[in-house]
């Protein structure tokens, strides 16, 4: 009997790793695909699926609905959206004012 258990314990352990393997892949595969769906949205940029649909509500993202219902992003459209509004770096600020003050100094 204990054997049994063991290898239970060790099946159930190959199908977690094996589940993990599959999810890493699927991963992988959305930063290939052209066009993601709000579901792969919510993956690719790690917030709430509430947030993407209020996005698209809004005409935020651009967005295609060929059949009037399923919404999809072009991958592309979604980086430049979260791209918007960038930060600079305190070393990128520092950068730019050295330059800035040696080219008066010209």
């Amino acid at each position: 009997m204990q054997q049994n258990e063991k290898i239970l314990k060790e099946i159930r352990k190959i199908k977690k790793d094996l589940s993990l393997i599959k999810d890493e892949i699927y991963r992988r595969n959305l930063y290939r695909k052209k066009y993601i769906t709000i579901k792969e949205a919510v993956i690719v940029t790690g917030v709430s699926k509430s947030f993407i649909q209020k996005l698209v509500a809004s005409k935020q993202i651009p967005h295609s609905k060929p059949n009037g219902k399923l919404v999809f992003i072009h991958r592309k459209d979604l980086e430049k959206f979260l791209s918007q509004n960038r930060v600079s770096s305190n070393d990128e600020v520092d950068y730019l004012v050295s330059n800035s003050i040696h080219n008066l100094k010209k």
